[in-house]
């Protein structure tokens, strides 16, 4: 019976540490960070135009606008941009 309740409480500890160590997903980027883009991308002011924004550029995130886009600002406008256009690992508050 110790036998079982030890292998039961390493085995508890273990899926712990596991959980701990397991790599999480990025984050999404939180409303006033600035982030830099992995591409070049379009920041789209309305549903058929926008501006070209270059790659590596810092773009500041305004709002979270789901899994696709967030709402964001370069120099200047404001517009919809790609989840996938923002370095998630890159963003930092200013």
């Amino acid at each position: 019976m110790r036998t079982l309740l030890r292998g039961a409480a390493c085995a508890a500890a273990l899926t712990a540490a596991m959980i701990t160590a397991a790599p999480t997903a990025a984050q999404a980027a939180q409303p006033n960070q600035l982030c830099r883009t992995n591409s070049s991308a379009i920041l789209y002011t309305s549903p058929t135009s926008g501006i070209w924004v270059p790659q590596n550029s810092l773009v500041r995130i305004l709002d979270y606008r789901g899994p696709l886009h967030y709402l964001a600002r370069y120099d200047g406008t404001v517009g919809q941009l790609e989840r996938s256009r923002v370095i998630q690992e890159s963003c930092y508050y200013q």
